[in-house]
Order: C-alpha cells, then structure tokens, then sequence
C-alpha cells in the first residue's frame, strides 16, 4: 500500500485499546470475541499512522512457504505528512502532497535514473488517507465482514484473519499489523497472500524526528 502505507494526530485520543485475557491470547485470531473495539482501534491506529512523523528503517522479505524462494532488501519509510518516502526492493517510491514521486527504474547495467515529482493533478495527500481509512472500514461492517480482527498479545499489534472470498481483500488470508504507541508509527508486520506468499517487515529502528534529507530520494 502506497499509502500505502499510509494515520491524523486529533484521532490519537480516541483509539480504544483492546485488551486480550491469557485465555483468548490462546485462540485463533478468528476464534477471539470481539464487541468492534478491536475493529475500531485498528482502523484508527491505521489512520494515526497515516498522519504520524516518523523514519522507520528495517528489512524487507517476501518468501514461498511453498518453494522456499525469497527475496529480502533494506526497508526504509520517512513520513513527514503530506511528505512520504519508501525505500524496499531497490525501488523508491512517495509523494509530496498532490504530487507523486516518479523513480523510474533503469536497465542493468546502466546509471540510474533521476527520481522526479509529478504534476499536482491527483487528490491531496490528506484526501488520499480519507478514502483509505473510509474503505478501510468497510472490511469490518455488516453481518458478513471480510475480516476478523483482534488485539494481540503484544501491545499495539492486531491479529486479521480473512473470513470470505472477496475482491477487497487486500490484507492477505491472516495478517498481524503493529503500531508504535509513542510515534503512532507502522512497525513489524506479517502478511500471508494466497499461494503460500509471505511478506514480512521487521523494524530494526525507528525515531520521530524527520530531516529534510530524509526524504530525498
């Protein structure tokens, strides 16, 4: 997710903080009750981290639980809003408010190309996080949600676990997201695909202070 990768600071004291007992810490992430505080917290932890400042740095690694093939790279996300920069797999990719930042990628053997930003003709970096959120929300509804979700055990993680086939689903079959209570950051995650693809990204540092350097391509 470009914003992706992609939450707002006023929204930070209504998160509601789900708490799981020893008991339910036990269970499938689908089998765990939940009244939708979870559902909510998660949605409003995401949406804090879409508006959170931050330069998060870590590894990337997509891996087959099937062939055992993978492929890993540094992993580097600079959030400064509406300013975002990620770097993963050798590719960078972002956005200046309206503006997209272009890094085409070059033949082997061959400089590099110039990053460079596009013309401000899309929606506003903030209007881009409110239709996330909003459809964000629509994965939880209804009598027939697509996804169950439950606070971890370690704090400020959420569990996901697909419950029907649908178009929307974008978070993968199971999936575990966590947030940085302090910056509101995104930290580790784990998300498995169909097929037996795995993507995992483990944070090795992470500090709320953003130089302009930071998201320079």
């Amino acid at each position: 997710m470009v914003i992706g990768w992609l939450a707002v600071a006023c929204y930070a004291a209504l998160i509601l903080v789900a708490t799981v007992t020893t008991e339910d810490a036990d269970l499938p992430p689908g089998a765990r009750a939940d009244d939708g505080t979870a559902a909510e917290a998660f949605i409003a932890s995401w949406e804090r981290a879409g508006n959170a400042t931050f330069v998060r740095t870590g590894t990337f690694e997509r891996r087959s639980e099937v062939t055992g093939s993978s492929i890993s790279s540094e992993d580097v996300l600079a959030q400064r809003p509406p300013q975002r920069l990620h770097r993963q797999l050798g590719g960078v990719s972002g956005r200046d408010d309206q503006r997209l930042l272009l890094c085409p990628s070059a033949p082997a053997d061959t400089p590099e190309n110039e990053c460079s930003l596009g013309e401000p003709t899309g929606p506003t970096y903030e209007e881009d996080l409110a239709s996330e959120v909003a459809a964000l929300g629509t994965l939880f509804e209804g009598p027939s949600p697509v996804y169950s979700v439950a606070a971890s055990a370690e704090r400020g993680c959420f569990d996901l676990v697909q419950l029907r086939v649908e178009p929307r689903a974008r978070l993968g079959t199971e999936a575990t997201f966590c947030f940085d209570p302090a910056t509101g950051a995104p930290t580790n995650s784990r998300v498995a695909y169909e097929g037996g693809i795995v993507e995992v990204v483990a944070v090795t540092g992470l500090r709320g202070e953003v130089a302009d350097e930071d998201l320079e391509p």
